[in-house]
């Protein structure tokens, strides 16, 4: 599992905190969300939603541009 932030508009999700628990093969990623202080498993669909890893990536070599 890994930390991610989560945007979706449907839902109104907009860099909310949640884990990555798996990407489904039917289309979704599958996730775990705290919400009200209880933690809730979501179903959001790839073509809709924005998912960032919490942790940077690592360091690369300085030499390699990315566009």
């Amino acid at each position: 599992m890994k930390k991610v932030f989560i945007y979706n508009e449907i839902l109104g999700f907009k860099g909310s905190p949640g884990m990555l628990w798996n990407i489904d093969e039917k289309g979704y990623y599958d996730t775990i969300v705290k919400i009200k202080g209880k933690k809730h498993r979501i179903l959001f669909p790839i073509s809709q939603t924005v998912i960032i890893y919490s942790e940077p990536a690592i360091e690369m070599d300085s030499s390699i541009e990315i566009e």
